[in-house]
């Protein structure tokens, strides 16, 4: 299963465990001219006017050293008849400033080696999901008839909302205790580049942030068993992850890091938001928590920057015929389930097939092999000419994957899934438009939101 124990991998959207490619196929790897690395992986049988896979990988603030892999699903589609590419982009982090102009690159690459495809399937999980839906609607591209998203981080720019409401929060509740350092002015709640560790790619190790990261452990003691902390800390713990929506400690160590590592590094890096600030707390309501409404820094974003943010991270709808099959897990905590509002609200219901997945404790992208399958195989036979799968068929061609015995479940999707409106996790700006009514529908129970309560086990944009 695809959970936050995977950590960077978990970014990656690997491994849906299908085992090897039976079909014959040849491969090529390299770095593109941009700087990005390549991966072409092509069946025996594959000929111009085929279909093509583009898989775009999750979040990832290392650099790339290698070609990318090919996705959880690379060995079936393969056997499929589809040839499968991937690039690593040339921008580590937030990689939607070149991640179209990266993936047209990768298409001419493939072009000029094994002929144009006729079609192109995009396929990605996290913040590859983004892009995959943004592929959908990018000019420049060979027929798309289909995407698929995984747990995509489609709220787009809204993301780093929530970022920057933490980031500022922290500032409040730790006042006295565990303050984190400070970046140079006028955007003291930044890290300079040079404060942001080299090796930093996966933020859903929590010792790794830890050691980044001492003072948020001063502050909240969120590292150290329950009966270690001091009163003081606990109540700065629940206080920040009540404010947050944040009921799992681990996702609040995960969340903590793009509050801090990663939206510096955004805004920061001279090739993405260089040294601007794209964010506005201004005018938003934090009385839920009046220490924190009183407290908060209260700032403006550069028009320019947010202007330029929501242009390359917001997902428009504009994907003409192409259908969409979208999933997530229903407690993940880092790409909230409201982030399929952002596709509802733009997207005709006959063009769009929403599923929940219900795990019974949080995790990012923790769908189950045979949960992966069906929902692609679903969508391969609704681009087909199919009726649109509905949540209860995606869940009868699971149990029939899983009834084979060679794909693992268990199958969870559930037709009654109600999602929490992404608005009321993330706090809305004056500047933002409001979700349409109607379209949230995997609620938190009653009581769940400020329960501060840590899962077992083992999350990005």
């Amino acid at each position: 299963m695809i959970n936050r124990a995977l950590g960077r991998v978990c970014a990656g959207l690997l491994l849906f465990a299908i085992g090897g490619a039976s079909a014959a196929s040849r491969e090529t790897s390299g770095i593109a001219p941009s700087g990005a690395w390549y991966h072409i992986e092509v069946p025996d049988g594959w000929r111009a006017g085929d279909t093509l896979v583009m898989f775009q990988h999750g979040f990832d603030l290392e650099p790339a050293t290698d070609a990318p892999g090919l996705g959880p699903l690379r060995s079936l589609m393969l056997d499929e008849g589809y040839a499968v590419a991937a690039t690593s982009y040339r921008q580590a982090g937030w990689a939607l400033f070149t991640a179209i102009e990266d993936n047209q690159e990768l298409l001419d690459l493939f072009s000029a080696a094994e002929g144009a495809p006729g079609e192109v399937i995009p396929f990605g999980g996290s913040m590859g999901g983004l892009i995959a839906l943004k592929l959908a609607e990018a000019p420049g591209f060979p027929p798309i008839h289909a995407a698929y998203a995984l747990c995509p981080a489609a709220a787009g720019a809204r993301l780093w909302d929530a970022a920057i409401d933490l980031r500022l929060a922290y500032d409040v509740v730790c006042h006295d205790a565990g303050e984190l350092p400070r970046g140079d002015q006028p955007l003291p709640w930044a890290f300079n580049l040079d404060m942001i560790p080299s090796e930093l790619g996966d933020l859903f190790d929590q010792a790794q942030i830890a050691r980044a990261l001492l003072p948020l452990n001063q502050c909240t003691g969120v590292n150290l068993p329950p009966v270690l902390r001091n009163d003081a800390m606990q109540r700065r713990l629940d206080e920040l992850m009540a404010s947050t929506h944040i009921t799992d400690e681990d996702f609040f160590v995960t969340n903590v890091g793009y509050s801090t590592f990663v939206m510096s590094e955004l805004v920061r890096a001279p090739d993405k938001l260089d040294g601007h600030n794209a964010f506005t707390t201004a005018g938003v309501d934090y009385s839920s928590d009046p220490a924190i409404q009183a407290g908060i820094a209260r700032i403006v974003a550069d028009p320019a920057a947010a202007a330029q943010l929501h242009a390359v991270s917001d997902f428009h709808g504009n994907v003409g015929d192409a259908k969409v099959l979208s999933m997530h897990t229903s407690r993940d905590q880092l790409v909230i389930p409201g982030n399929q509002d952002f596709i509802r609200n733009v997207l005709p219901a006959s063009q769009l097939t929403t599923a929940i997945v219900d795990e019974p404790e949080p995790t990012h992208c923790g769908f189950t092999d045979a949960e992966g399958v069906a929902g692609w195989e679903s969508l391969r036979a609704w681009r087909s000419g199919a009726p649109q799968p509905s949540v209860s068929d995606l869940q009868a061609a699971c149990e029939t994957i899983v009834a084979t015995g060679d794909v693992a479940g268990p199958c969870r999707f559930d037709a009654d899934a109600q999602i929490m409106p992404f608005d009321s996790i993330v706090r809305p700006r004056t500047s933002s438009t409001p979700l349409a009514p109607g379209h949230s529908t995997h609620a938190i129970p009653a009581g769940l939101l400020h329960a501060g309560t840590r899962a077992t086990g083992p999350a990005i944009p």
